[in-house]
């Protein structure tokens, strides 16, 4: 029998483990999900208490190390999508990147890493600008690293197949370019999949940058969303790494304010309206020190390449300002206070003006969830719900807005209310299934799709997502089953029919696909 309980001193003894393995610092408001994630392990392994478990993570052996690889795909957050956060993507495409290409057009040699790459959208999304950017790609010598302590992650990354939930920030030309549409699932073509390589990586404990790897001389290196999630100790000693695997005035570029609580000397900070990037500047590491330096500024960089952009974001190209050092610690930029879903009352009666006003802001709602101004959108459902906080569309698409941003405990907050309003509704459940996807809570996700599937037995998109679950769980008799349903419904569809929710893909296709499947 399992003792389920860890004591305090031995779960400090894990916190400090998983510090010292992977540089993860575990928070106290996470001691669940991390005492859930050993019990997981420890039942797989049928072990006979979490002792037991914490002794086989603290030895040397191979057994300890493979089982490592299978913990730390539990800890790890492997969400991500493409061109994730547009500002700083635009600053890459119109600032960074075109440097970066005017600098190296001699050798005609480029060496990007992307660091904590989860399942690859990051660097397959630096390797569309790229392809944009330079005509002549093919006569250059590019390097795009992808590294990541999940194996499973990278494994994931290599194939190149992902769910539309991943495309939530890409236009649909580009999604159309270098995208194959297959069973609502998107498949990378082979004019951008090479140009990326994956390799795994502990950023803590593996040495780098080393003569006989990828992982050395590199102009760029992007690690946004690491820090977050790191001790301070394992923060400067990778900060120190990275220094040391970029070529003299090479770029840094981490997530929002990741580094502002760390003096960097080494680095010189720009500032540019996007993002904080820190360059490489000459000579030796500079550890890292609590001594302020004096500011002082610089020459802005030439402007950027004329090249038309990939997505629509505002770009200013010349920094605010620089500094020899990080800057000290940035304001944390005021936060939007979020409407808290409202309990289910019963509806107030609405004047039919009233109405007309509303139906024309969800109306504005709608064609601004098209370009993808979320932003813009939430203001407008802010409104509607501040007068009919009982809407069931209003409360659905504020969901949907909340998960597009990634702000995903929100989006669920907001599927329960709009659950609450209307139980028969499709839309919240399956909302909840992409999010729990997303989140590798794959159960959850299973469960939801089967509410759907209860709901609307003729739903063909949530037999198919049901069925993508199984395979990925290896469970191929259950998969075949939800393929086979599938199938039976759209037989009797007219085939030039499209499924919405596999991204319009049309009725004939889809049964094509699904039959080379089987």
């Amino acid at each position: 029998m399992i003792n389920e309980t860890i004591s305090q001193s031995l779960r400090e003894d894990f916190v400090e483990i998983i510090a010292r393995q992977t540089g993860i610092e575990i928070r106290a408001q996470n001691y669940g999900s991390m005492g859930d994630n050993i019990f997981t392990r420890i039942k797989a392994l049928k072990l006979a208490s979490p002792q037991a478990y914490y002794n086989l993570l603290a030895n040397t052996t191979p057994e300890s190390e493979e089982e490592w690889q299978k913990f730390v795909c539990l800890i790890t957050n492997r969400e991500s999508y493409f061109f994730r956060d547009k500002g700083q993507f635009s600053l890459l495409q119109n600032t960074l990147l075109p440097e970066l290409i005017r600098r190296n057009q001699r050798t005609r040699s480029l060496r990007i890493c992307s660091a904590g790459c989860s399942t690859g959208q990051e660097p397959y999304s630096i390797a569309i600008l790229l392809k944009e950017l330079i005509p002549d790609l093919v006569n250059w010598h590019l390097t795009i690293l992808g590294i990541d302590i999940n194996r499973e992650s990278l494994d994931h990354g290599r194939k190149g197949c992902y769910n539309t939930w991943s495309f939530r920030q890409v236009e649909d030309d580009i999604k159309a370019r270098y995208f194959k549409n297959a069973a609502g699932y998107y498949q990378l073509g082979e004019e951008i999949r090479p140009l990326v390589r994956f390799q795994q990586v502990n950023l803590t404990r593996d040495p780098f940058p080393r003569l006989n790897s990828d992982l050395r001389d590199m102009d760029l290196i992007i690690c946004r969303n690491v820090f977050i999630y790191f001790t301070d100790k394992a923060i400067a000693e990778v900060v120190e790494k990275f220094f040391n695997t970029l070529k003299p005035n090479g770029y840094l570029l981490t997530g929002h304010a990741e580094l502002a609580n760390h003096h960097v000397k080494a680095f010189q900070a720009k500032l540019f309206p996007e993002s904080i990037v820190y360059q490489r500047r000459g000579g030796e590491y500079s550890h890292l020190s609590n001594q302020p330096v004096a500011s002082r500024s610089f020459k802005p960089e030439p402007p950027p390449l004329e090249v038309s952009p990939v997505f629509s974001a505002p770009s200013v190209n010349t920094p605010i300002s620089a500094t020899v050092v990080t800057p000290l610690p940035l304001p944390t930029p005021p936060k939007t206070t979020p409407i808290h879903p409202p309990k289910a009352n019963p509806a107030p009666v609405t004047p039919a003006g009233k109405t007309s006003e509303q139906n024309d802001l969800l109306a504005e709602v709608e064609k601004l969830f098209k370009t993808k101004s979320y932003h813009l959108a939430k203001t407008k459902l802010e409104q509607i719900l501040k007068r009919s906080p009982d809407h069931f569309r209003s409360n659905y698409l504020m969901a949907e807005l909340q998960a597009n941003l990634g702000n995903y405990d929100q989006a669920r907050q907001w599927c329960r209310s709009a659950m609450k309003l209307n139980n028969f509704s499709c839309d919240p459940h399956y909302l909840i299934a992409h999010i729990e996807e997303e989140q590798n809570n794959f159960e959850e996700a299973k469960k939801a799709l089967k509410t759907v599937i209860y709901l609307e037995p003729d739903g063909v998109a949530a037999y198919v997502n049901l069925a993508t679950l199984y395979q990925r769980e290896g469970d191929f008799q259950r998969a075949s089953k939800m393929q086979q349903s599938a199938l039976k419904i759209l037989q009797r569809l007219p085939k030039e029919n499209k499924i919405a929710e596999l991204d319009n893909v049309s009725v004939e296709a889809l049964i094509l696909e699904l039959e080379n499947s089987l």
